[in-house]
């Protein structure tokens, strides 16, 4: 923690700029998006408030357009699902895992000194599913363990969600979920994500999303009726100069209305109402949100769902304006054939800016994330991936634009085992408020990653 301490003891506030600088680090005030790296190695976005329960929650929790501006090396690949599994009873135990070496040419997401590395990543993952004719419960667990060349970026997440479905007849039905992560955000992400310089140690994040929703109407009648609630909390544990005032808890109930077109479409009209409660009292706000789009049902070819809509957002304090933003939240997967599969996330959402500069307000963040898995062959997979960040935020503080490819080969030597090798970069450009100066330097930056894995299931 000497480094810390010692930008502490050294730190000098530029209000034009927007910029802490210390000793050896830089602290660029902007967006504080709540970030936090899952077991898949992928840093997400976690967009808390949204619906929380229905077929939209693995979507909302998997959809990841900021994959390459984080770990990078891990890509889509075999799912835990699709290993085999141990018959406990009625009830099925399915384990797998998954070792990855990896060598990155900038370990800090920093443009200015680029310090290259490498790191071993061993990633757990075990799901328990019990199934009978009216109750589907199932439980999963997911980790990873990430030891790198650089102490300071050592880091063990750990993500459990438990999940329970109940048919309380033909045309009612009742769905929970309770999830918890504890995670630690990585250099150059999240709540250090405008950070030049070397810290010795990440922001760690703890994550509670729970939520409970009712449907009426059957699968095939012409219109079904849903209202539920999600709520949690987001709470860090250390580095408070960085994220003090940043816990924050949220409420938001929903009711959502769908008309049937088709054995196979669905469209939607939905609203929701959402209270945000942060330590620093003056990001709390109320969310109104509006939406329609389509539910599409995986019997088909094309299968997920779209909606788009507007949101309100009303602050509690006078000196914040409410803000009226475009809202979209996009999960659709394409197969034309068996053997390969296109998936599409887009996500465009509203968040709450740091408070630590004047005028700083909401940002607009615009995230997409395309993945293409082709299976051409029983043995060897493909799976490419782009993505796009953008975050438009009010001035004095920057914008910027992140942008990444990847590509990852694996092949099954066996049922059980699969090798594989993956590669990616990803580049951060920064654009400043007209009028306003800001070094860039260290801001921007080129990031290239390759690796090699094993994954072995039963």
């Amino acid at each position: 923690m000497r480094v810390l301490f010692f930008f502490l003891s050294a730190v000098k506030l530029s209000s034009d700029s927007g910029i802490i600088k210390g000793s050896n680090l830089t602290l660029v005030h902007g967006s504080v998006s709540h970030f936090y790296c899952d077991s898949s190695s992928t840093c997400k976005a976690d967009k808390l408030g949204k619906r929380l329960v229905g077929p939209r929650l693995v979507p909302l929790l998997a959809v990841s357009t900021l994959c390459f501006t984080a770990n990078a090396f891990a890509q889509e690949a075999a799912s835990v699902q699709e290993a085999a599994s141990v018959k406990l009873g009625e009830t099925e135990l399915t384990p797998a895992l998954r070792v990855d070496y990896v060598s990155i040419d900038n370990l800090y997401r920093d443009g200015a000194n680029e310090v290259s590395g490498s790191a071993v990543l061993v990633k757990p993952e075990l799901e328990w599913r019990a199934d009978r004719r009216l109750l589907s419960l199932t439980a999963s667990y997911s980790g990873e363990y990430g030891v790198f060349s650089e102490d300071g970026l050592d880091y063990d997440n750990h993500n459990l969600d438990l999940r329970a479905v109940g048919d309380l007849s033909s045309k009612q039905r009742l769905i929970t979920n309770l999830n918890f992560r504890k995670t630690a955000e990585e250099q150059g992400t999240g709540q250090a994500a405008n950070i030049v310089g070397i810290l010795d140690d990440q922001v760690e994040v703890s994550v509670i999303n729970a939520g409970a929703e009712f449907r009426y109407g059957a699968a095939d009648a012409r219109g079904n009726l849903s209202a539920g609630i999600a709520l949690g909390s987001v709470n860090y544990s250390n580095l408070e100069q960085f994220t003090d005032g940043d816990d924050y808890s949220y409420i938001r109930p929903y009711a959502v209305f769908s008309l049937r077109l088709s054995p196979d479409t669905r469209v939607l009209a939905e609203i929701r109402y959402g209270i945000y409660d942060f330590d620093d009292d003056g990001r709390d706000r109320n969310e109104v949100s509006l939406l329609t789009g389509v539910e599409l049902a995986s019997s088909s070819k094309l299968s997920g769902d779209a909606r788009i809509g507007v949101l309100k957002a009303i602050y509690d304090q006078n000196s914040d304006e409410d803000t009226t933003a475009l809202i979209a939240e996009v999960g659709l997967v394409y197969s034309p054939v068996s053997y390969s599969k296109f998936s599409l996330d887009i996500d465009r959402s509203l968040q709450t800016d740091d408070q630590g500069v004047d005028n700083a307000g909401s940002t607009i963040s615009d995230d997409l994330l395309f993945n293409w898995t082709h299976d051409w062959s029983s043995r060897f997979q493909t799976v490419a991936s782009l993505s796009f960040e953008n975050e438009d935020r009010d001035c004095p503080t920057f914008d910027y634009q992140t942008m990444g490819a990847g590509l990852e080969l694996n092949l099954q030597l066996r049922r059980w085992l699969q090798v594989g090798v993956s590669g990616a970069q990803v580049s951060r450009t920064v654009t400043a408020c007209s009028g306003v100066a800001i070094d860039v330097e260290g801001l921007e930056y080129d990031r290239s990653v390759v690796g090699a894995h094993i994954r072995a299931t039963l």
